[in-house]
């Protein structure tokens, strides 16, 4: 019989700030990675032979853990919970972590003075049906969590605009009416001339793992090193 141990995969973050802070779960944990380069996708942390460490990006990080090619990964609340359900009904959040925090939310232009929450929205949707003969234009990256809000608030008469860039800038180029996107600290809302009329979720990076994968040997103690923030 093989005495050979079953592969543990941890997914990263291959870029940016949250990669940093990932970096930093892993070093103040004693998890050392090793890569053969900063630019290899591919790395091992030293003393584990049986784990791998894979590096992508955010959105891909849910989506292989959905699909089981990852064991274990950090990555947004905000992505997971915009995943489709078969991907999300597969992974658990074992830790949310103090960094990476934004806000999901809808903002409209400072210019619409009788819109300060969802009931003037609604209002104004109907506005946009009756006065207009046109959907009210709302651009975003969060097509389900945007489908999933509006059906919360009762409102029906809108259109969806997938945005592939700035999102809160959508509006100034007449692309949308408004926006659903992500937030810091709202200035870059504020240097657009939008306004947030409503908080839709409130995300901070995650540590994740794959329903399936938690019976695999090692994991639970990856996990729980992991978990320290």
């Amino acid at each position: 019989m093989s005495n050979t141990k079953e592969i543990i995969n941890i997914l990263t973050l291959s870029k940016g700030r949250m990669k940093s802070e990932a970096e930093k779960v892993f070093k103040k944990n004693k998890l050392k990675i090793i890569q053969k380069s900063e630019r290899s996708l591919v790395g091992s942390i030293k003393g584990y032979p049986n784990v791998r460490v894979l590096y992508m990006n955010s959105k891909e990080i849910i989506e292989n853990l959905g699909k089981g090619i990852g064991d274990i990964g950090i990555s947004g609340k905000d992505l997971w919970k915009e995943s489709d359900p078969s991907i999300q009904s597969k992974i658990s959040i074992a830790k949310e972590y103090s960094w990476g925090k934004s806000d999901l939310v809808c903002a409209v232009d400072n210019s619409w003075l009788d819109c300060v929450n969802t009931l003037d929205l609604e209002d104004i949707s109907y506005e946009f049906y009756n006065k207009k003969k046109r959907l009210m234009r709302v651009a975003t990256k969060f097509i389900n969590l945007s489908h999933q809000w509006f059906s919360s608030k009762g409102i029906t008469q809108y259109e969806l605009i997938t945005s592939a860039g700035a999102t809160e800038g959508a509006n100034q180029l007449g692309i949308s009416d408004l926006c659903i996107d992500l937030t810091s600290t709202g200035e870059t809302l504020r240097q657009n001339n939008l306004k947030i009329i409503d908080t839709i979720l409130k995300s901070s990076a995650c540590l994740f793992y794959s329903k399936k994968s938690i019976k695999k040997k090692g994991v639970k103690k990856i996990i729980k090193l992991l978990s320290k923030d």
